[in-house]
C-alpha cells in the first residue's frame, strides 16, 4: 500500500459517499455541540465561509481507506511486545527478519494488513519511526508510533483523535441514561507558572503513557478475528492543552506566578 498520503485519486474524481459521511459526520458534531451552546447556525455558516476562504485547495483528495492503515501501524508494533512468540527470554522484542522461518516482521503485518503490500507497510514503519532495520533485522523504537516523520499520517492521526473526542462528547450530550455514556474525563488547573510547564508535561507524558499502555493491553486480550464476529472500533485517548499554547511559542513569556496553595484547581468529571 502506498504511504499515506501517497494514495491518489484523480483530482477531478467525484467525491465518495464515504468521503463526503467522514466529513459531513466531524463537521456535524462539532456544530451540533457549537449551536447547543448558544452559537447561532447562522453565523457559524458565515465563519465556516469565511475560514474556507483563506484555505489553499489540497493537492489530492482525502481517502478514508488511509484511516485502518495509520490506525494499524501502532498495532503491529503492541503485538510485537505483547505476543510471547516476538520477545526474548529477558521479555523484550526479538529481532526478526522480514521473511523465512520462525517469528517474522511479515507475520505481525498480515495480522493487520492481510492484502497489504508487506514491503510497503515496511516502509511505512520505518518512515515513522516506528521500527529500525539493523542488517537484514527488524526492532521495533519504542512501545508506541510517534507520527512526526510522515505529515500526512500526522494529520490523518490528529483527524482520527478529533473525530472520536467529538463523538464521545456528542453522544454524552445527547444520552440521558449515565450508564450508556463513555469515558469522558479530565482535570485541569487555571493558575500554572509558565516556568513549570517543561516538568509537567514530561510528567503527564510519562504517567499518561505507562497507563494507555496498559489499557491497551486490556484491549487487546478482548481481540478476536476480523469478520469472526460483530466487532467495532474502540479506543482512548488522551492529550494536555495549555490555554493559551504558551510551549513552542516564541515572544515574551507569560510573567511567572507566584505558587498557590494546594487545593486551588479544579477537577471536571462529566457524567
Amino acid at each position: 500500500m502506498p504511504r499515506p498520503g501517497a494514495l491518489t485519486r484523480n483530482a477531478g474524481a467525484p467525491r465518495t459517499p464515504a468521503v463526503e459521511d467522514y466529513a459531513q459526520d466531524i463537521l456535524k458534531q462539532a456544530l451540533t455541540i457549537l449551536v447547543q451552546t448558544g452559537h447561532s447556525p447562522a453565523e457559524l455558516t458565515r465563519i465556516v465561509r469565511e475560514l474556507c476562504r483563506t484555505l489553499a485547495e489540497p493537492e489530492r483528495p482525502f481517502d478514508p481507506t488511509v484511516i485502518p492503515y495509520v490506525a494499524g501501524l501502532p498495532h503491529i508494533v503492541a503485538h510485537w511486545y505483547s505476543d510471547p512468540n516476538f520477545r526474548g527470554p529477558d521479555g523484550q522484542p526479538r529481532r526478526i527478519p522480514l521473511r523465512g522461518r520462525g517469528p517474522t516482521l511479515t507475520h505481525l503485518i498480515r495480522r493487520l494488513f492481510p492484502h497489504q503490500d508487506v514491503r510497503r507497510v515496511t516502509e511505512s514503519l520505518l518512515r515513522a519511526n516506528a521500527i529500525q532495520r539493523r542488517g537484514r533485522l527488524y526492532l521495533p523504537t519504542d512501545r508506541y508510533v510517534a507520527f512526526t516523520q510522515d505529515l500526512s499520517s500526522v494529520h490523518v492521526h490528529g483527524l482520527m483523535s478529533l473525530a472520536g473526542m467529538l463523538r464521545t462528547v456528542r453522544h454524552n450530550i445527547a444520552s440521558g441514561d449515565p450508564a450508556e455514556t463513555l469515558l469522558e474525563r479530565s482535570t485541569k488547573n487555571p493558575c500554572i507558572p509558565v516556568r513549570a510547564l517543561p516538568e509537567i508535561h514530561r510528567r503527564i507524558k510519562r504517567e499518561v503513557t505507562a497507563l494507555l499502555w496498559k489499557l491497551d493491553g486490556y484491549l487487546r486480550s478482548w481481540e478476536v478475528e476480523p469478520g469472526s464476529e460483530a466487532t467495532t472500533h474502540v479506543g482512548v485517548g488522551a492529550y494536555a492543552y495549555e490555554d493559551p499554547i504558551v510551549t513552542g511559542r516564541r515572544g515574551p513569556r507569560a510573567r511567572p506566578a507566584h505558587r498557590r496553595p494546594a487545593g486551588r484547581g479544579s477537577r471536571h468529571r462529566a457524567r
